[in-house]
């Protein structure tokens, strides 16, 4: 039996073999790939950028042209850049010269700066269009780390003219199925397409960057500013002021809360006014798509579920409130049941101040703020538990 054991195992370490042997070429590619990348200096391409979001129906693209410098020193994005986005929604451009971040709105003929020192990089890091920047070429250290990382396994598929490398990463909390391909051009030496693909319960959320007209070699400054130097002149300037404190803040305890008009879902037809007020009320500000407001559901339905009547909670959508979002908003009331009624409404009231989501106000039986709070938390239930069990006696 020994001796079986050993012949039996003899084919398996040979079709090993000559898998090893197969990938060597191709991992030798993609180290060849990398030190390219490592040295040069500047890159210029266009991209289509495209996502499906995990609640969306259909993809949405980012058509762009992007020019980029290497620069080491810099700590904010290693790079100058300027890139442009055109289409249905917006006409810019965005420019970090590594002192300041401009954006540059061709509709409005306004340019506003933003300062990187005080960390205002969110129009680039914040922002969907600032996904162009993400092809690997001023951080290909990270594709190596990935490479080295025993928890992410690797696969190689050669197709003639192009290498994939595809990428399966570890889960990551509730995300899985994490699939990351990436398209050697082999001729070129250039990477000409990512794909990432996650799943969330039972929802899936795909990125493509697929990149065209690449050239490789530094960029003068003189190309910079002849793409800028015009709107600098001829445009109005603005520095960007940040929010303050004050500015989020949510209405004091005792503030009498004004009522809000909207339509309750499924019934997109009647118009209806809550008035807060006679008993005890939780508003959850939230939309389908905001990751906070989905964790803090269930919370919201545990409390539902505990004082049943003696607690109202409505869920106040103010974004999905076109009656073509109802199909979206049943989609994800499948996976992510509401135990309490939601009202669609055009616009919230000013003083309620909702500036991020989920915003939650707590309501006595006299209309007014017993607690306010913007986001969620891991224990938000026993939170929100311990003060209601002060209000409902």
């Amino acid at each position: 039996m020994h001796i079986i054991g050993k012949m039996m195992l003899l084919p398996l370490l040979l079709i090993t073999l000559a898998a090893g042997a197969q990938q060597a070429p191709a991992k030798q590619l993609v180290k060849t790939l990398i030190e390219k990348y490592k040295k040069q200096a500047g890159i210029s391409y266009d991209i289509l950028y495209r996502i499906k979001s995990f609640d969306s129906e259909s993809p949405f693209d980012i058509q762009s042209s992007v020019i980029l410098q290497k620069r080491s020193s810099d700590t904010v994005f290693n790079s100058k850049f300027l890139y442009s986005r055109k289409d249905s929604l917006v006409d810019i451009h965005k420019y970090y010269d590594t002192k300041r971040l401009l954006v540059i709105d061709h509709n409005e003929r306004k340019i506003t700066e933003f300062n990187t020192a005080r960390m205002e990089t969110f129009p680039v890091t914040g922002n969907i269009d600032g996904s162009v920047l993400n092809i690997y070429f001023t951080d290909i250290a990270r594709l190596e780390k990935k490479l080295a990382n025993e928890k992410i396994t690797t696969a190689y598929t050669d197709s003639g003219a192009y290498l994939k490398l595809t990428l399966h990463l570890p889960d990551d909390d509730e995300f899985y199925d994490r699939v990351e391909n990436i398209y050697i051009h082999k001729p070129a030496l250039t990477i000409s397409r990512i794909t990432y693909h996650v799943r969330y319960g039972d929802q899936v959320q795909q990125n493509d960057w697929q990149l065209s007209n690449i050239r490789f070699g530094a960029i003068p400054d003189k190309i910079f500013d002849s793409q800028t130097k015009p709107f600098l002149k001829a445009y109005d300037k603005e520095t960007y002021k940040p929010l303050t404190e004050a500015d989020y803040k949510l209405l004091d305890s005792g503030t009498v809360v004004p009522s809000i008009s909207g339509k309750w879902y499924p019934d997109y037809q009647q118009e209806s006014v809550l008035e807060p007020g006679g008993g005890i009320t939780i508003l959850d500000f939230w939309y389908t798509s905001c990751m906070p407001c989905i964790k803090a559901i269930p919370h919201l339905n545990k409390l539902q579920q505990k004082y049943g009547r003696q607690l109202r909670i409505v869920g106040v959508n103010p974004v999905e409130n076109k009656e073509k979002d109802q199909s979206r908003i049943s989609a994800f009331l499948q996976r992510t049941p509401m135990e309490y009624p939601i009202l669609i409404t055009d616009t919230i009231p000013q003083a309620y101040n909702v500036r991020g989501y989920p915003t939650l106000y707590i309501i006595d039986r006299d209309g007014k703020v017993a607690y306010a709070q913007m986001g969620t938390s891991e224990n938000l239930y026993d939170e929100l538990d311990a003060l209601l069990s002060q209000l409902i006696r």
